[in-house]
């Protein structure tokens, strides 16, 4: 395949990974767009296509149990690991890896790279998608370092009116540490605001 305007991206998860032997963007047939591999070129993209279908699959059964829209699955094993992200519309990033070695890093790099084709396709980053376009703001907070003031959502800021708790968390599959804040906002919501001090990102739950 000739280089295309996703080339680039998919090239530099690859090329600053070591442990990423293939990434594949697919469009909602399974089709291939672009890929970057240093797997057979055949290999890459049928596990591209197969992902897409085993997410359709992840999708029906999440219906059927009214668990919500999954937008990753991750498939860990022995001697590959596979993930799969929606980027939106249909199309998604497929990423295989050395087995058992998807940590932090490489998932915040698949992050940055589902955020960049957005922005090359032009798909808007969907509402569902978690990580998609939070910033916070913060303030100094007596006890503890700093303290979630606002944060903007979809082009939709909040104020927060108090922090309920914090506490902090560590372990998961990358052994990440997060500081956790639990806030009520000024219209009475509640949520947590999770900061990744490593990746330096913030997450919402």
């Amino acid at each position: 395949m000739e280089d295309t305007g996703f080339t680039p991206v998919l090239r530099e998860l690859w090329a600053t990974e070591p442990a990423v032997l293939a990434v594949v963007f697919v469009d909602q047939e399974g089709e291939c767009v672009d890929y970057c591999s240093s797997l057979d070129p055949y290999d890459a993209k049928v596990v591209g296509a197969h992902m897409q279908i085993v997410m359709e699959q992840v999708r029906a059964f999440a219906d059927v149990v009214d668990a919500g829209r999954p937008s990753t699955f991750e498939l860990l094993g022995s001697q590959r690991d596979v993930i799969i992200k929606e980027v939106g519309e249909g199309f998604s990033l497929v990423v295989v890896v050395r087995g058992r070695q998807t940590d932090q890093s490489l998932l915040a790099g698949l992050d940055d790279a589902v955020d960049e084709l957005r922005r090359e396709s032009g798909i808007a980053p969907p509402q569902w998608d978690p990580a998609s376009d939070l910033e916070v703001s913060i303030r100094q907070a007596t006890g503890w370092p700093y303290a979630p003031r606002a944060f903007v959502e979809a082009g939709r800021r909040h104020e927060i009116a108090a922090v309920l708790g914090r506490w902090e968390e560590s372990g998961g599959l990358a052994g990440d540490h997060l500081v956790c804040f639990r806030v009520r906002t000024a219209t009475g919501g509640e949520l947590t605001l999770a900061y990744d001090e490593e990746e330096r990102r913030w997450m919402r739950w």
